[in-house]
């Protein structure tokens, strides 16, 4: 009998240990995605310069995920055709990350003017801007728009082009 239970119980031990090992396993799986793309400058220019010609817009690289869509997008907004109208842009269902390239405009977050406010930078040193304010932007800067926040470039210097990656 005191084989049995002691027989018993390793097969016990065994069976958690390999259900330890399998969830574990599983947890380390790769993403959907398991390689690491690259563009070139040669392509991203490519991009920019079809952006242009189409109109302002071109995806560069799209990846749907369970947790969304994934895209970054090559923007140049060097033409009164590439420009957003003046009532503003606003994205649903994702937050745009921008980052500029070249050149400078003023961002306008859209809506009435409020009330000046002042607000800390975040904890990362951005600055927030609220509904009706401006802020120059150029080379180097990067903007994140939330979704659902009205903005435009006004007073563009060409070539305004900037990257934006849109997360779900």
């Amino acid at each position: 009998m005191f084989n049995l239970r002691r027989m018993a119980l390793t097969g016990l031990a065994v069976v958690a240990i390999s259900v330890g090992w399998l969830v574990d396993t599983v947890a380390q799986e790769p993403s959907a995605y398991s390689s690491v793309t690259i563009f070139d400058h040669q392509k991203v220019d490519a991009s920019f310069d079809k952006a242009l010609s189409a109109g302002g817009s071109m995806i560069l690289f799209r990846r749907t995920t369970p947790q969304g869509v994934y895209r970054v997008n090559t923007q140049s907004r060097e033409s009164v055709r590439a420009a957003c109208p003046t009532q503003g842009c606003s994205h649903e269902g994702f937050t745009a990350v921008v980052y500029v390239v070249s050149g400078a405009a003023t961002l306008v977050i859209g809506g009435p003017a409020e009330a000046a406010k002042t607000e800390a930078p975040d904890q990362f040193g951005g600055v927030p801007m609220h509904s009706g304010e401006s802020h120059r932007i150029s080379k180097g800067d990067v903007i994140v728009v939330p979704p659902n926040h009205l903005h435009w470039y006004k007073d563009v210097q060409a070539p305004f082009r900037y990257l934006e990656v849109q997360t779900p």
